[in-house]
């Protein structure tokens, strides 16, 4: 069967080689003239199914009030924009009751489970070199923060299958020494063994790399102009800047402009962009910083290891489709992780970082749209938000397990 995806993200090309792998003939469609050049970039590098909590948990909306007070908050939302989010944002609101947000919870863990199982399958058939680490990530707590609350998610979502492990300070240290000159800031940490993390674009190239070996065609430098439906119930083709690619089938996968070429269909996608920042350093030979993924919950900042680089973030802001660098946002990126690992300091050129911004493409309950549309040869595999990546293999593999078994 010919399938069109659109998109060559690290979910639109995990999907083209999950395609081709089942014997599809696949044609991949983006505009940039390499694969991952957008949110998958330079995102945070985690592969977690711990942290498959949607935004909106149980009183969102007093930790909301409290970030538009707050002088330097980690979540931004630029006055511009509240008009044509009002939407959203009440179906974000109302999907922040307890039992909505654990079945959305479920769900994610669901496909966060499913790709890391699809991933490590990859892997013992192919070389691959992402600069991953497979030695679980950290969330360390600072005192009279919400440890406690968290622990019980954490109890709830072991039901699931995510494993956890309650850390004191001194099992923390035993982890990552590098936090000795802080550790008396945190009351204790929760690790996760089954974790994953490396980077999303080395990844994305690895898969498309894999995916051309199987045949698969990489139609870059071409803009999707139109998705044009030959009737009220099939699509008859793409209209591109290099004319025109027909499909038997076609896969959505373009992140946050999906909602934009399939408004003009009458599908109405509940997505927005949420712009995220991270900051990516030369550790340049140094060993002393963190071996594994820590989350500090306090700051809500992240520091990743990336072979050499030392990947950081945990700012987001709610820009609409405004991609620009925000220095300004990286450099307190980078001031929070210097207080978290205050040696970095002296290892690092602070003058060379790598400030990147890339648009998370959010629905209101947390999920991702997988499936089938209106249009009986159209199907949905977007609306990750910050989970694609850890999400994009299994999401693919549904995708193509439904066109393969299905034969839309």
């Amino acid at each position: 069967m010919k399938v069109a995806v659109l998109g060559a993200g690290v979910v639109g090309c995990a999907t083209a080689y999950m395609l081709a792998r089942n014997g599809h003939q696949v044609t991949v469609v983006d505009r940039r003239d390499r694969p991952g050049l957008e949110t998958s970039f330079a995102n945070g590098g985690l592969m977690t199914p711990s942290d498959a909590s949607p935004w909106n948990s149980p009183g969102t909306v007093r930790q909301l009030g409290k970030m538009l007070f707050d002088h330097n908050p980690t979540l931004k939302i630029n006055p511009s924009v509240i008009p044509s989010i009002v939407g959203w944002g009440l179906r974000f609101l109302a999907n922040s009751t307890y039992e909505r947000h654990k079945a959305n919870m479920i769900s994610n863990i669901r496909i966060a489970r499913l790709s890391l199982e699809a991933l490590r399958s990859i892997r013992q058939t192919a070389h691959l070199n992402y600069d991953q680490t497979t030695r679980g990530t950290m969330r360390v707590f600072p005192r009279g923060g919400r440890m406690t609350e968290f622990v019980q998610m954490c109890r709830e979502m072991k039901q699931w299958g995510v494993q956890f492990e309650v850390l004191d300070q001194n099992q923390i240290l035993e982890k990552e020494p590098c936090l000795g000159a802080v550790i008396d800031r945190y009351v204790g940490a929760v690790f996760f063994p089954d974790d994953e993390s490396g980077d999303a674009h080395k990844f994305t190239n690895e898969i498309a790399r894999l995916a051309t070996e199987l045949g698969v065609q990489l139609l870059l430098n071409t803009n999707i102009l139109k998705i044009v439906n030959g009737s009220s119930s099939r699509i008859s083709h793409l209209s591109t800047s290099r004319g025109d690619v027909s499909a038997d089938v076609y896969v959505l996968s373009l992140g946050s402009y999906s909602p934009i070429l399939a408004r003009p269909l009458g599908i109405s996608l509940p997505i927005i962009p949420v712009k995220g920042y991270s900051v990516t350093v030369a550790l340049n030979g140094w060993k002393g910083g963190p071996t594994r993924p820590v989350m500090d919950d306090g700051y809500h900042a992240m520091m990743v290891p990336m072979g050499d680089r030392l990947r950081m973030g945990g700012r987001a802001e709610f820009a609409g489709y405004d991609t620009r660098v925000d220095e300004e946002e990286g450099w307190r990126v980078l001031d929070d992780i210097m207080k978290i690992l205050p040696v970095l300091r002296s290892h690092i050129d602070a003058n060379a970082v790598l400030n990147w911004s890339g648009l998370r493409a959010m629905t209101p309950g947390g999920p991702p749209l997988v499936g089938p549309t209106s249009y009986a040869n159209l199907l949905l595999n977007t609306g990750h938000g910050p989970l694609g990546w850890t999400m994009a293999c299994g999401s693919a593999k549904l995708i193509s397990d439904l066109i393969t078994h299905r034969q839309v």
